[in-house]
């Protein structure tokens, strides 16, 4: 059949047709969705849709499809009825039974975790895990956190200090064992917030040496805020308050982005968590692989001393007959404060930094057996939330819960589980104030970071002027924590700042 070039649609004429088909596609579905949410409860979420214009209609849909209303009626429900701590419940609590204190561990139990560590890097055995869904906004910054810049001489990023030091790793891995091409992949959880700016940032700066085949990028999951009575709350007349779930929402995000299956095809065993704003992390550290290899542990936690009774931070304990972190909040004020008669130390001691360790069984297990089974947390926020005429308003006062998840409450499907005491000012220094606060600034990260590094110069036979207080900078491509700089400081002075390379 021979078409005569005037019956053909126009080019114009065909995108005019199928934008209208596209169009009427989306209204029929939000209609479709409006009763299935109607039914749930949540109807209201469809209020000003008659009123939208495509563009919004579409924002509305996209926002729809990301939210399930029988899965948050269910998770209302579950902290409604347990609202303080799910866990805890009629469970006792008690002291974690299973640390090893790296101040109290021998010299060649150290030297053994650490080998088996080097053995399991050069093999591709272990895989390193970032959370980095976090803005610097606290800080004054309206990038991802990794990006931020704590003023050290060279004035690395949060990203470039630990890729740099993965890379140095690695090397290290080849060194130690002699088998060439030792690869740690990272997978970087960022959220739908950071996700652009910081794949753009990596990838801008050649991932810091690191290889882009290496690095695999995915986003948590958002939940949408409640109301205290239950009711999805609406930013605007077109878009529902989502919020990142927290980040116990690693164990879905890690199934669903298919990274687990990307370990599972590297060959991967083990893998090392951390979280974007610690300064001192020591990313993929052999040690804390060896020692959760020879111990047979599917999943084990690094652990500081409590500084004093009352510092906020959640504890490592027994729920009942099963590992789990509480607020110390949770624990009631006598307990909080009683010491081992033999020790003097806190019972109560063992601060959770977020520094794990996961089998990779571990991880499909949860990912794929008991997901509906991780509690959910109520954050009490004010929440920029939509008025009668659908305009978006600033509250005055908390107006809705965001519900979050978090990532120890895996830990208790653990069949064996260990945790690892370090030393606070050789591994923990958090970035989680802004700069003039006297504690987790920026200036208190700088200060921890150069006094450890001075440490590390002055253990080397190195002079720094200054001391301790010196702003000086060990480059994590020369060392990744300390080791091999004797050939580069002995006998020398240096002068602050410096960066030594």
């Amino acid at each position: 059949v021979v078409r005569h070039p005037s019956s053909r649609p126009s080019a114009s004429s065909s995108r005019h047709t199928r934008l209208h088909i596209i169009i009427e596609d989306m209204a029929n579905e939000l209609e479709a969705h409006r009763a299935h949410w109607t039914k749930q409860g949540q109807g209201h979420v469809f209020q000003w849709a008659d009123q939208l214009n495509d563009a919004e209609k579409a924002q509305l849909l996209q926002c729809i499809q990301l939210c399930d209303p029988v899965e948050v009626n269910r998770v209302f429900k579950a902290v409604s009825e347990s609202p303080m701590s799910p866990l805890l419940g009629k469970n006792k609590v008690q002291p974690f039974p299973d640390v090893t204190k790296i101040s109290e561990s021998k010299a060649e139990e150290r030297a053994k975790w650490e080998d088996a560590g080097y053995k399991l890097i050069a093999e591709g055995k272990v895989a390193l895990l970032l959370l980095a869904g976090g803005q610097a906004t606290r800080l004054g910054a309206v990038f991802p956190k990794g990006m931020y810049d704590i003023g050290l001489p060279s004035h690395r990023s949060l990203f470039q200090i630990q890729a740099e030091r993965c890379v140095k790793l690695q090397q290290l891995a080849t060194a130690r064992t002699g088998k060439a091409g030792a690869v740690i992949p990272w997978y970087v959880m960022t959220s739908p917030a950071t996700r652009a700016q910081t794949e753009a940032f990596l990838r801008e700066k050649d991932y810091f040496g690191l290889k882009a085949e290496n690095v695999f990028i995915f986003d948590q999951g958002l939940f949408p805020a409640v109301t205290p009575e239950g009711k999805i709350i609406m930013e605007s007349k077109s878009k529902i308050a989502l919020s990142p779930n927290g980040n116990g929402g690693l164990y879905s995000a890690l199934h669903t982005s298919g990274a687990l299956a990307d370990m599972q095809k590297r060959g991967v065993e083990f893998i090392s968590q951390y979280c974007v704003d610690n300064v001192l992390i020591r990313p993929a550290d052999p040690l804390f692989a060896g020692f959760m290899h020879d111990n047979g542990l599917d999943c084990a936690a690094k652990v500081v001393g409590k500084a004093y009774p009352e510092e906020p931070v959640g504890v490592l304990c027994l729920i009942g007959r099963n590992p789990g972190v509480v607020e110390y909040s949770e624990i009631d004020a006598e307990s909080r404060s009683s010491r081992d008669s033999a020790t003097g130390e806190l019972i109560y001691n063992y601060a959770h930094i977020c520094i794990n360790s996961f089998s990779l069984p571990f991880l499909q297990e949860i990912a794929t057996k008991h997901l509906k089974d991780l509690p959910f947390h109520i954050a009490r926020k004010k929440i920029p939330c939509a008025n009668e005429q659908g305009e978006t308003t600033a509250p005055a006062s908390e107006n809705g819960w965001k519900l979050e998840m978090f990532i120890f409450d895996a830990f208790e499907y653990s069949q064996k589980m260990g945790a690892l005491e370090v030393r606070r000012n050789e591994e923990f220094s958090p970035l989680k104030n802004a700069s003039g606060h006297p504690k987790d600034s920026p200036e208190t990260c700088l200060a921890d970071h150069c006094r450890l590094h001075v440490q590390y110069v002055q253990r080397a036979g190195g002079i720094v002027e200054g001391g301790d207080a010196a702003l000086v900078e060990v480059s994590p491509l020369l060392s990744y924590a300390g080791e091999g700089l004797e050939a580069v400081v002995k006998g020398k002075t240096y002068t602050a700042p410096t960066e030594i390379k």
